[in-house]
């Protein structure tokens, strides 16, 4: 289903819903029409439209050395509660504590429409160090000290 379809269906402009999509102004009466055909239709806007145009995908890449710990399981949900609360969801990746696999994430969450990646890492290797200087990505390493850190 398109936003055309949608503003059809609604007895409205496209441009109607593509305001009422993107929080712009809407009298009452088109609000509740195009509301109204977005709940019976079950409409959800293409995440890949919204990526192409606001250039976020809302998206951060968490990589964590196990899942199965504690203060990890506990780091990790505040992450996530603080990324919710601001439209953001979370990928976890976990690596079983396992350096190469971090960077094997690393790079994947770099190539994947991510906004940022949060390491919580084993080490910091070379590999690392250099991923991290030359990250297209911002990148917050937590529990780790490195000099690349902006």
């Amino acid at each position: 289903m398109t936003i055309k379809e949608i503003a059809q269906l609604a007895g409205v402009s496209s441009a109607a819903v593509s305001r009422y999509l993107n929080g712009g102004y809407v009298s009452d009466e088109k609000k509740e029409q195009i509301r109204k055909v977005i709940e019976e239709t079950g409409y959800q806007p293409s995440a890949q439209a919204r990526i192409l145009r606001t250039k976020k995908a809302c998206l951060v890449g968490v990589v964590v050395p196990k899942i199965n710990s504690e203060s990890i399981s506990r780091v990790t949900a505040g992450i996530e509660q603080v990324l919710s609360r601001r439209g953001y969801q979370m990928l976890l990746a976990s690596t079983d504590n396992d350096p190469d696999k971090e960077i094997t994430y690393l790079k994947l969450f770099e190539n994947y429409p991510v906004d940022g990646i949060i390491l919580i890492g084993t080490v910091i290797s070379a590999e690392h160090r250099k991923f991290l200087k030359n990250s297209k990505v911002p990148v917050v390493v937590i529990g780790q000290y490195t000099k690349y850190a902006n």
